[in-house]
């Protein structure tokens, strides 16, 4: 009987384990959050609570579950995104057996809220690999972006969903490699914009300036370019 029971709990360890390792699901708001990811949800809003413990405090925008913008799930990785007026929070964890195994948060209150570095600003980039393998990646895009992919470095690509001002995409397989960029295109198709997927958030491929000649994004060069208006 003892065989037996122990049998059977192997079993459903195995099918969780593959279960998890199967799933994909890309939110674009919290009215499509499945069980899963309203849990990871609640466990980032935790994560993000004060502590009184002496340790430096990261910074900490306040947020709700109605600031979920965006939020993926590949396999037993997670990644959910919060904008609201004052900044953004970006919760990355990684599940084990459906439980939480390990999370960060992060995130900053806007410097330029109204403004983007160009049509797309990425927020949160989770990956398998240091640079590559299996990728989400979670931001904003201006009015002008029409369609956003993610080209992997081999020759395949992978389209982002757009809604509201924000994107997110799950990479459509695990070869994702180190030269992979994110290239935007405009209502007619034409390319407005190609720059790297890997690199630090303020690595910029321009400065950006604001209608004033102003630099926000970036250091005064030879090729700054005019920031993008987000009115989302």
């Amino acid at each position: 009987m003892i065989a037996f029971v122990l049998g059977v709990a192997g079993v459903v360890a195995i099918s969780e384990v593959r279960r998890e390792n199967r799933t994909q699901i890309l939110a674009m708001s919290a009215g499509e959050l499945d069980p899963s990811l309203r849990r990871a949800v609640r466990d980032c809003l935790e994560a993000m609570e004060p502590r009184d413990d002496g340790a430096p405090q990261p910074m900490f925008v306040p947020v709700s579950s109605a600031d979920v913008t965006i939020a993926s799930r590949r396999g037993p990785r997670i990644a959910v995104l919060f904008l609201t007026r004052a900044g953004y929070m970006a919760c990355e964890m990684q599940l084990k057996f459906g439980r939480l195994q390990s999370s960060s948060v992060g995130g900053e209150a806007w410097p330029h809220r109204d403004w983007l570095p160009g049509p797309v600003q990425r927020l949160s980039l989770t990956s398998t690999e240091i640079d590559g393998g299996s990728v989400s990646v979670l931001g904003r895009v201006s009015a002008r972006v029409e369609r956003l992919v993610l080209e992997h470095g081999n020759g395949r690509t992978t389209t982002a969903r757009i809604h509201d001002g924000a994107f997110g995409l799950i990479s459509a397989t695990d070869d994702v490699r180190e030269n992979a960029e994110l290239v935007s295109y405009d209502a007619a198709g034409r390319e407005i914009d190609r720059r790297p997927l890997f690199g630090y958030l303020q690595d910029f491929p321009h400065c950006y300036t604001d209608p004033e000649g102003t630099v926000i994004y970036g250091t005064r060069g030879q090729h700054c370019l005019p920031a993008d208006p987000w009115t989302w």
